[in-house]
């Protein structure tokens, strides 16, 4: 196996272009290509600005049929650059294909440096190198501690908000205890919910600063770095002008080990003389210290052990201006003593809670210049002599934006004045107040609850929000009468479909409220669609339930843990890797792992971690080698290299006979009639041991293939050893000669899938699987979680696919029409057999699990490998070399697929036409296509658009 991972690339390479007298190439141009590269990136960003990498990696498109070489120089300026001149680097002629993620091999550079760089490539149809393509370039950020000049301010005394009758019920309601609520906790809670709102009578608001300074008004500027974070939620604003449009910021870490920050230019926003720079900061992640944390009452015995707090301290922030003149004069402006601090009207916030907002606390002008006299009730600032985190590393993936708007489709009036919106769709979101049509009169409140459940009469509930978190999703508006047009919150999100809104005396317009889904703003680079309509909304069923959690972390859910559970992430990994740009997403989701206190950690960041959950865990190893196989980038490995190592270590410690008998399992699978219940959601028909030890095995088959590709021989020695071990005994434990077969659809999808069946047996594996899913569960799947994403795969690659197609399709419980026409569903539920719909057709008994949970959605991947036939080929990165091979279910007319990686766009469309296929693919430049149909060898294709017809 080691050696065919050493040579499959140099094999690929060599293959020529075949030719077929059913082959139509439309486009493949033999001419000479004169377009220069283009698609500059770095670190897979446009010109970042904030760089810590001393090697970064470069990418580009190479705008050839193939590229055979390449030369890259950087340099300090672009008129050095403009003049061949670079100081920086030169990489002279490389005879290489690759254009992704070649690491600068140049000079050291410093923080704040800009290099300048462009590329040129030579082509396998002309000796002539290509026109150098338009400059691009990359700064450096603040590397170390010691380039920050800044210091870490938190409010210095921290203010209370007086208790009143308005702001008293939005305290009940996020503690589930309001008169108006019709679904309060049992009895035995009632304490503690109790407790939690004297907790939150004495929870801080958030907090709002400012500085005033001077540039100089006879220097132009040229450029005006501005780096900074917090330990919290903020926004940061110049003369009253936000610096940027992301939500949720920073991206959630471990943060007393690292905490992301951000750099953004803002020259334009910077006026002659005197501005103004202001934080607005909120909890976050950061504080987070009500919802899981149990209230201990004061009253109580003494002594008792003090209760867990997931908070890291009060929230903080950290801000530097860094302004660079046209004469190359500086000046830095730095968070520090001179800063002040106010109340923000956001009386309180969290992200389990919601928020309270009192407009009549609104400070006017708070962000902007402004005379002396209005800062009489500013205090002065805290300034922290040490740092909170270990080190600040740059945000370089995508950040939370509002990227899709979502309107509400209905109202319900389910009780006298309480009307609730019904968007339509389960999702992520925040919303928005229209305020100019709900006609507030000062000192009136509404208040604002979230659900993914309402019965026929529109009764909100939020019992799928599980009991776990003591909060409950509530935003409180206070009117002042002289209110802004709408309102949003600032410092919290929320996971619904309905919002029940109480305050008014008439019934609001539908237009009066509307919605966003948020979610770390990734590159959709994927593109499906089908001639089946429900096909279709399966797909969109995977997106909206992966979306919905992608929040710098892969959440499980948006309303009762919203963590980012290992076992979650790899099971709906291929959805992700096929839908989105997610290149640096995983990369920072790796260094989560990293810096986890706990070795096969369950839950990555954060302190709602443990360890020793090896099937959940075991993603890190997955994630890391499909990062690999998608963008090519081996320092990824590298970098992972020591943590992936530990996890191998400690369970291979868990060995017993060569298996490992612990684990969740296969998450969730479902029961066999709606409504059955069974302890938590424990797997039916898979052994925990299968999975877990299954996971294992293939863990230490990718371990083997990173060790080579790490020229590390020993250790690929070890792990291929590791893996036929524990493969062997699986297969002695688990594989049935009488029924051909492991038992379960899961363990047979994960025992062809890893390559634990014997080659002899592999057919006839795939056969009984086949078998199960048509007699045994009547076309549909038995699986769980975690084998979503294998069991398509195992069916159509041995002839099966319209088996797997027929998944999809086939009618009653628990198959997707049933989801859609009987659940309701729009997203994917954590138990979809969890309520009985026959049983309660108005919906009074509400489900009380998750209904918003992605970790279902992996057989999104099939959509891309399977009908749209788009795949890695072997071990090959990045996909300058892959593979088609599509499935044609004969029940289905036609499919479109597209997949956009780091080389250009893969396109594989198809339809029926009378007794034959048609199909159009497209090889992106630069790369070759392994193309196979049924009943033919594979035949190699180079760069171009083609069409076949079978």
């Amino acid at each position: 196996m080691i050696k065919k991972l050493i040579f499959i690339v140099l094999t690929v390479v060599g293959l020529a272009a075949c030719s077929n007298s059913e082959l139509k190439q439309e486009s493949a141009s033999s001419k000479i290509h004169s377009t220069p590269p283009s698609h500059l990136l770095v670190e897979d960003n446009v010109n970042p600005l904030n760089v810590h990498q001393p090697k970064p990696r470069l990418s580009w498109y190479a705008n050839v049929k193939m590229q055979t070489a390449y030369q890259v120089r950087v340099a300090s300026s672009e008129a050095l650059l403009a003049k061949g001149q670079a100081d920086l680097w030169d990489s002279g002629k490389v005879d290489s294909s690759v254009s992704v993620n070649i690491a600068y091999q140049g000079k050291t550079l410093t923080a704040n440096q800009k290099a300048v760089w462009q590329v040129r490539v030579w082509s396998s149809d002309s000796h002539q190198a290509s026109a150098w393509s338009a400059p691009s370039f990359w700064e450096m950020g603040l590397i170390t501690q010691s380039d920050w000049q800044a210091q870490w301010l938190q409010v210095k005394d921290r203010t209370v908000a007086k208790v009143t009758p308005a702001r008293l019920e939005w305290m009940h309601y996020a503690a589930n205890v309001h008169s108006a609520i019709t679904e309060l906790p049992p009895k035995h809670k009632l304490e503690t919910q109790w407790g939690v709102v004297e907790q939150l009578k004495a929870q801080p608001t958030a907090s709002l600063f400012r500085h005033s300074f001077n540039v100089d008004a006879n220097k132009p500027i040229s450029k005006a770095k501005l780096h900074s974070t917090a330990g919290g939620y903020y926004e940061i604003f110049i003369n009253g002008q936000k610096v940027d449009d992301r939500l949720a910021d920073p991206g959630q870490t471990d943060f007393d080990k690292r905490i992301l920050y951000n750099t953004d230019e803002v020259s334009q926003l910077l006026d002659k003389g005197q501005n103004t720079i202001a934080v607005h900061l909120g909890s976050g992640w950061y504080d987070e210290n009500i919802a899981f944390s149990k209230w201990s009452n004061p009253d109580a015995q003494k002594g008792k052990r003090k209760q867990k707090t997931l908070s890291f301290g009060q929230p903080k922030f950290i801000a530097q201006l860094d302004v660079t003149y046209a004469d190359g004069t500086r000046q830095t402006i730095a968070s520090n003593q001179e800063w002040l601090s106010h109340p923000s009207p956001i009386l309180k916030e969290g992200l389990f809670s919601g928020e309270l907002f009192d407009a009549n606390n609104v400070v006017k002008d708070w962000s902007r210049n402004t005379q002396t006299k209005n800062l009489a009730n500013w205090q002065p600032v805290e300034v922290l002599q040490q740092w909170p985190t270990q080190r600040l590393e740059p945000q370089l993936l995508p950040p939370i934006r509002a990227v899709k708007k979502v309107t509400p489709i209905k109202i319900y009036q389910p009780r006298d004045k309480v009307w609730v919106f019904d968007f339509g769709q389960n999702f992520t979101g925040i919303p928005t107040i229209n305020l100019a049509k709900l006609s507030l009169t000062a000192g009136q409140a509404i208040n604002l609850r979230y659900g993914e459940w309402a019965d026929i009469d529109g009764n909100l509930s939020q019992k799928s929000g599980g009991g776990a978190p003591l909060l409950k999703q509530v935003d409180t508006y206070i009117a002042s009468g002289k209110d802004a047009s709408s309102w949003s919150p600032t410092f919290t999100w929320h996971g619904f479909r309905y919002m029940e809104i109480t305050g008014l005396t008439s019934k609001p317009a539908l237009d009066a409220v509307y919605g966003h889904l948020v979610r770390s703003d990734v590159e959709i680079v994927g593109q499906f669609k089908s001639a089946n309509p429900l096909v279709n909304r399966i797909h969109d069923m995977a997106l909206w339930s992966y979306e919905g959690n992608l929040m710098a972390v892969p959440m499980d859910c948006p309303i009762r843990e919203r963590a980012g559970w290992t076992g979650d992430a790899h099971a709906a990994l291929i959805t992700g890797n096929y839908n989105y740009d997610m290149e640096n997403f995983w990369q920072k989701y790796l260094g989560d792992f990293a810096t986890s206190s706990h070795i096969a950690p369950a839950v990555v960041p954060g302190k709602r971690s443990h360890g020793g959950t090896y099937d959940w865990a075991v993603a890190e190893v997955i994630i890391a080698w499909e990062h690999y196989r998608h963008h090519g980038d081996l320092k990824v490995i590298e970098q992972q290299w020591d943590s992936m190592v530990e996890y191998m270590d400690a369970a291979e410690s868990q060995l017993t006979d060569n298996l490992l008998r612990k684990g969740y399992g296969d998450w969730c699978d479902p029961v066999r009639v709606p409504g059955m219940t069974r302890k938590r959601c424990n797997p039916e028909y898979t052994l925990p041991t299968m999975t877990t030890s299954g996971f294992l095995a293939h863990g230490a088959e990718l371990m083997a293939k990173m060790s080579a590709l790490l020229n590390k021989p020993q250790q690929a020695q070890h792990y291929q050893a590791l893996f036929e071990r524990i493969a062997g005994q699986y297969h002695k434990e688990y594989y049935n000669p009488e029924t051909g077969h492991y038992g379960s659809q899961t363990a047979d999808a994960m025992a062809l899938q890893f390559g634990i069946t014997p080659p002899a047996l592999r057919q006839s594996v795939a056969d009984a699987l086949n078998k199960d899913v048509l007699e045994n569960w009547k076309g549909h799947g038995s699986i769980g979680a975690l084998g979503q994403t294998y069991v398509y795969r195992a069916l159509s690659d041995y002839g099966y696919g319209d088996t797997a197609y027929g998944i999809f399709t086939a009618k009653g419980y628990p198959g997707y029409q049933w989801q859609f026409d009987k659940l309701k569903a729009t997203t994917l539920w954590e138990r979809k057999g969890v309520w009985d719909p026959e049983k309660d057709p108005e919906g009074r008994n509400p489900a009380g699990r998750s209904l918003n949970h992605p970790f279902h959605s992996g057989y999104d991947g099939w959509f891309y490998e399977g009908l749209g036939g788009i795949r890695p080929l072997g071990d090959n990165p990045g996909y300058q070399h892959f593979a088609l091979a599509p499935v044609f279910p004969k029940s289905l007319d036609w499919v479109e697929t597209s997949y956009k990686t780091g080389y250009g766009k893969i396109v594989s469309n198809w339809k029926r036409v009378g007794n034959k296929i048609e199909w159009q693919f497209t090889v992106p430049n630069n790369t070759t296509a392994q193309v196979t149909v049924a009943g033919k060898p594979p035949k190699v294709y180079q760069a171009g658009q083609y069409s076949l017809t079978l």
